[in-house]
């Protein structure tokens, strides 16, 4: 059985240092499009297929495994990422604003979730959020070293 599922994030919250500008966690996504190896753990080696106008395909390797896997990505400045695998696994990342004014992240899932297996028994809305709590925790740390070290 395969999971979908969303969660959503500020991308500044309480003491986050240095704050992201919407700018910048765009630039983030676009870097994490073609250089996914520092924000996702699992990929090993990614490589970059073809590249034409806001869409990629690019090939990976999970680090867990010698398996390779293509995807393709579009994007649509400066608001959404889509990645979708060759075996059907859909994600999506969104930047948009809270009823604050707050600048959000989220990632979508559909036909699965990496790290959570299809086979076993579906995990609580809680378990899941915990698992894409930590990917958008991520991204945005990563994102936050970019911007300090002046590569976005």
């Amino acid at each position: 059985m395969s999971y979908s599922f969303a969660a959503t994030r500020p991308v500044n919250p309480p003491g986050a240092e240095p704050v992201l500008t919407e700018e910048q966690v765009w630039k983030g996504l676009e870097y994490k499009a073609r250089n996914p190896e520092p924000f996702v753990p699992m990929i090993s080696k990614s490589k970059t297929i073809s590249e034409e106008g806001n869409k990629l395909e690019r090939e990976l390797t999970m680090s867990n495994s010698n398996v390779t896997i293509k995807e393709n990505i579009e994007t649509h400045a400066p608001t959404i990422v889509y990645f979708e695998m060759a075996n059907g696994l859909r994600l999506t990342n969104t930047i948009s604003y809270g009823p604050a004014d707050e600048l959000m992240l989220t990632y979508a899932f559909a036909n699965g979730i990496p790290g959570v297996p299809a086979d076993k028994p579906k995990p609580s809305a809680k378990e899941l959020n915990a698992t894409v709590d930590k990917a958008l925790e991520r991204s945005l740390n990563v994102i936050r070293e970019l911007v300090k070290e002046g590569k976005l």
